[in-house]
């Protein structure tokens, strides 16, 4: 499963860790080596669009569980 592990700061190449300290890495390569330092982790995924660094944890997305009213009618 996809996990969330930092942002881009605008503006410019700047990047902050989502769950660490509020210290902006001035530059992707820096954010990148925190991760693994933190994570051990070595394969990033990152959507340039979004401004967006991911890392595979290598766990499966929990299915999801249906939920019903009492009538039987089902909703989210």
């Amino acid at each position: 499963m996809k996990e969330l592990k930092a942002t881009r700061v605008p503006p410019g190449d700047r990047w902050a860790i989502v769950d660490g300290d509020d210290q902006i890495h001035s530059s992707l390569t820096e954010v990148l080596n925190q991760i693994f330092m933190e994570s051990g982790m070595t394969e990033f995924y990152i959507d340039a669009q979004k401004g967006e660094v991911h890392i595979e944890d290598g766990q499966e997305k929990p299915p999801t569980i249906k939920k019903y009213s009492l009538y039987g009618e089902e909703y989210s």
